[in-house]
């Protein structure tokens, strides 16, 4: 009975631990895709610390550096981010990648993309049906 009653409380500070970990606000919703060695792959998240690719996980060694190509839809134009990353985890037909420091080029590329974002959330929620 008393496991019962811990169980759900251990899922909860596991759930917890697990969003403390993360420095960053991981971004779904963006329309992304990566270019890594002239591959591409779909982004499944992102953030200013790193990227979760779905890609052939065999393709990539833990520890590996990439260079890599974002390709991000805007509004009114695709905007393009380069920058370098290192492979930290890989699991079924994911990977990823935790950004090496990021230039004031590359943060400011990042701004404008969630800028755009809220922009057209904003416009969309004003918009008459």
């Amino acid at each position: 009975m008393f496991s019962k009653a811990v169980s759900p409380l251990q899922y909860s500070d596991q759930k917890e631990n697990m969003m403390q970990k993360r420095q960053s606000m991981r971004r779904a919703e963006d329309h992304c895709v990566s270019i890594i060695d002239g591959q591409m792959h779909p982004v499944e998240n992102w953030s200013d610390g790193g990227l979760l690719v779905t890609a052939d996980e065999r393709l990539f060694a833990i520890g590996q550096a990439c260079t890599f190509t974002l390709k991000f839809k805007l509004r009114d134009e695709i905007m393009e981010v380069d920058h370098n990353a290192k492979v930290i985890r890989k699991a079924s037909n994911k990977v990823a990648l935790q950004f090496l420091p990021l230039t004031k080029k590359v943060q400011a590329g990042f701004q404008k993309i969630i800028d755009d974002h809220v922009t057209q959330r904003f416009a969309d929620s004003h918009a008459i049906t």
